[in-house]
């Protein structure tokens, strides 16, 4: 006969690992379900089966200290979220990233230096319509004729600071110069200039990270390069490779440089999902960004892709 420690291994073995249930264990070792029951109990009395209760916020807590360690961010951000749904995650890490803004923009008279994508819009349609004072809104990059609404750096600018009740400033200039005599005279505009100063002295640099999917429509848009191949993703149109090496794609382009998103006082990138892990783990090696918001799920695949 078994003795009643075996009965428990089996007992616990069959409902916690196999996820049957205590009507069908009883039926498989030919037991009673009251039976059962008592020695699950037994089990945990026994220190046959160990219950740790892992609390969430904590595990977030470990994988935000473990990213900044990783790759020597200054903070991060990462939230919890409850099931695989992708939708989700980026919702959470939206609602995360409002959560961390909002204090640095309520203290007011901030220049907000504003990136673009699909994460950008949906920041700006999750941050409350609140009354702020002194706030400058402005992109980080002139304009592109692309019809995606996330694609509109003047537009997403203007939908910010109608939120803060802030002031906001257009880029009312090219992304992309079409020659480099135009790239010259567009540099010697005033609008160009005033915007370039809004650059140099940028409070905070909100950002998106692109992946490989931005560098095909920056491709179809402005045309593919021999070296295209090499990037993986874009902070701000800076694109790079995996290792965080700068791939540069395009000249004559029209935007805050690498420098001036590095010396803003704070440069928060938003990003989380499967298809963004490598873009993440390249920006992230940039040096450009000092705070990363993004989801559990996300941090755990950014970090097992530096192992």
């Amino acid at each position: 006969m078994k003795t009643e420690k075996i009965l428990m291994y089996e007992v616990a073995a069959l409902y916690y690992e196999k996820s049957l249930t205590q009507q069908e264990i009883a039926e498989t070792l030919h037991l009673s379900r009251q039976t059962v029951s008592r020695l699950l109990n037994d089990a945990i009395e026994e220190k046959i089966v160990e219950i740790i209760i892992h609390d969430p916020q904590t595990d977030c807590k470990e994988l935000e200290n473990r990213i900044c360690a990783a790759f020597g961010i200054r903070s991060c951000v990462v939230c919890s979220v409850s099931g695989r749904s992708e939708s989700v995650h980026r919702l959470m890490t939206v609602k995360a990233a409002v959560d961390y803004i909002l204090p640095i923009i309520k203290k007011g008279n901030q220049k907000i230096a504003l990136s673009w994508g699909r994460t950008i819009q949906e920041l700006i349609q999750n941050m409350p319509k609140i009354s702020t004072v002194g706030n400058t809104v402005f992109p980080l990059f002139g304009a592109t004729d692309s019809e995606n609404a996330y694609f509109s750096s003047n537009e997403l600018a203007r939908k910010l600071a109608d939120r803060l009740d802030a002031t906001p400033k257009c880029a009312w200039f090219p992304y992309l110069a079409g020659s480099d005599g135009d790239f010259a005279l567009l540099k010697q505009l005033s609008y160009y200039k005033r915007m370039q100063d809004m650059w140099d002295t940028a409070d905070l640099a909100i950002l998106g990270i692109g992946n490989r999917e931005i560098l095909d429509i920056f491709g179809k848009t402005f045309g593919y390069s021999d070296i295209h191949f090499q990037a993986v993703g874009d902070v701000a149109t800076h694109f790079f490779d995996k290792n965080g090496r700068f791939v540069n794609l395009y000249r004559n382009t029209l935007c805050a440089s690498v420098d001036n998103i590095r010396n803003a006082k704070e440069s928060i990138a938003i990003a989380c999902g499967k298809d963004k892990v490598e873009a993440i783990s390249g920006a992230l090696r940039t040096n450009m960004i000092d705070t990363l918001i993004t989801d559990e799920y996300t941090a755990k695949e950014v970090l097992n892709s530096v192992i």
